[in-house]
């Protein structure tokens, strides 16, 4: 029986982890164990991992979560036992394998969903702007006698070229 997900366009900053579920000697193929999200659309794979979790050696995957993820402590706190008493490979899904697009997952027998963890953000501040940052007006058709940095090399270039006809018509006129 699989578990019907449907994530929604623009979703961001959510990691979804599945224990891949591995029966008999022969693992799945990378491909068969993809195939069994049952995904609705294309997903951007390269933004997927799937390891084993011996490849994290000593480090438990509750602690991959938070480092690699910026998963928060909070969100992981529930869950660590379960987490880190999984064995064998996993499979993490964070929101930028869908491309901003909705998507149904549908994972089969070969997935079993362990967790839907929220990445932290930091909130942005900004500083205060130094006094003469907000002066004058943008896009009142007003000249304040400075000119963009695109005009000053324009004017620059024109003067270049000017002054090198000069010298032409100089040397041209010490030839005759």
């Amino acid at each position: 029986m699989s578990t019907r997900m449907s994530i929604p366009a623009q979703e961001a900053r959510v990691v979804r982890v599945f224990d891949v579920m591995e029966t008999g000697e022969t693992p799945l193929s990378d491909e068969d164990v993809l195939a069994a999200l049952g995904a609705s659309g294309d997903l951007r794979t390269a933004e997927i991992e799937l390891f084993d979790l011996s490849d994290l050696q000593d480090m438990a995957l509750s602690e991959y979560l938070a480092e690699g993820h910026g998963i928060a402590d909070p969100e992981l706190d529930g869950m660590r036992g379960q987490i880190d008493g999984l064995e064998g490979r996993v499979l993490i899904l964070p929101s930028r394998a869908f491309g901003g697009e909705a998507m149904t997952l549908e994972p089969g027998g070969a997935l079993r969903l362990v967790g839907r963890f929220a990445e932290e953000t930091t909130p942005v501040s900004f500083g205060t702007l130094p006094s003469g940052g907000a002066q004058g007006s943008a896009g009142d058709g007003s000249s304040t006698g400075r000119q963009q940095p695109g005009m000053r090399r324009a004017a620059l270039v024109l003067l270049g070229l000017l002054i090198g006809a000069a010298v032409l018509v100089a040397v041209l006129a010490g030839l005759a």
